[in-house]
């Protein structure tokens, strides 16, 4: 079984870029893009991420209309706000309360995967590669250049570029092999994805820092529950530290998450503890560096989560 998923994990597939149209959207070169592959020796076991994942700060417990939890952003100091993948709604939970309180509809139904705040409005990223902007105004739609295909999971703001980034969890695009996955950045106007990637993640590198991550808990003698240990990598959800400007990249089927500087090098690679993640599915930073990390409910949990992590010595 490990050989054959390590022969479809580096399987090459002729892919294009996302789409003739990106191409054209992006010839102005307004901004600059990264194209980059993690075709490096993995990091050693002792590069750690600033977070323990195995011990939450705090932990909010969904109501079960969230139970379907697949994306999260913050909305101010107090509250959170969440989409689920069934219905076009977004909902705002209060941190304080641990209650929602205000449901709002901003589409039908349908595979909605990730949300972002940019200002007042809100971006919701479909599953085919659609966006949704929700503002005071209404809801207005975007072909993004991305499709089923590329399955769009995760959705992020990244205030140093003032522009959306894209995490495929499916075919990457771009000439790339399935080995890899794709991170695509928006054009600010026409929000259609650039031809090129800004991020590349390759599955291989990260089986590699992830199996070192694994070998240096068994060694300490902290051998927490994981599920997936990195055998594969299908990013849900993609966030920007606010002060160091990483990357990280979250995958629910493996349980893992990953680290990328500011020129898209893998730094870290972590698998998760099952029985906190039953499905990670969102990721969200405060201002100061907090993050937020959101599970659907999966089928061993009864409820969906999100729990608060902050950095080592804080």
């Amino acid at each position: 079984m490990k050989n054959l998923l390590f022969a479809l994990l580096t399987l090459p597939v002729g892919c294009n870029s996302p789409a003739a149209t990106s191409a054209d959207a992006s010839s102005s070169s307004l901004l600059p893009v990264q194209a980059v592959s993690q075709r490096t020796t993995p990091p050693a076991p002792k590069a750690a991420m600033a977070y323990d994942f195995s011990r939450p700060a705090a932990t909010y417990a969904m109501p079960s209309e969230l139970a379907e939890l697949s994306g999260i952003a913050l909305a101010g100091s107090t509250h959170i706000t969440g989409i689920e993948d069934e219905t076009g709604n977004l909902y705002e939970y209060n941190l304080t309360t641990r209650k929602v309180d205000r449901v709002i509809p901003f589409g039908s139904s349908g595979d909605y995967e990730d949300v972002a705040r940019v200002g007042a409005d809100w971006f919701i990223m479909r599953s085919d590669g659609k966006l949704f902007r929700y503002s005071a105004t209404g809801t207005q739609e975007y072909e993004t250049g991305l499709s089923f295909a590329n399955e769009t999971e995760g959705l992020t703001y990244d205030a140093a570029s003032k522009t959306l980034l894209v995490a495929c969890k499916g075919e990457p695009g771009a000439g790339l092999s399935f080995g890899q996955r794709a991170i695509y950045r928006l054009h600010p106007e026409t929000f259609k994805a650039e031809a090129k990637p800004a991020y590349v993640l390759d599955v291989e590198a990260i089986r590699g820092s992830t199996a070192g991550a694994d070998a240096a808990a068994e060694k300490s003698g902290k051998k927490g529950k994981k599920k997936g240990s990195g055998k594969g990598f299908s990013p849900s959800a993609v966030a920007v530290h606010p002060v160091t400007g990483h990357v990280f990249v979250l995958s629910a089927k493996q349980n893992g998450i990953v680290e990328l500087d500011q020129n898209g090098q893998l730094l870290a690679a972590q698998p998760l503890p099952a029985d906190l993640f039953p499905q990670a599915e969102g990721l969200a930073f405060t201002p100061s560096g907090d993050l937020y990390v959101a599970t659907e409910a999966g089928k061993s949990a009864t409820q969906a989560s999100i729990h608060l992590f902050r950095a080592r010595g804080r």
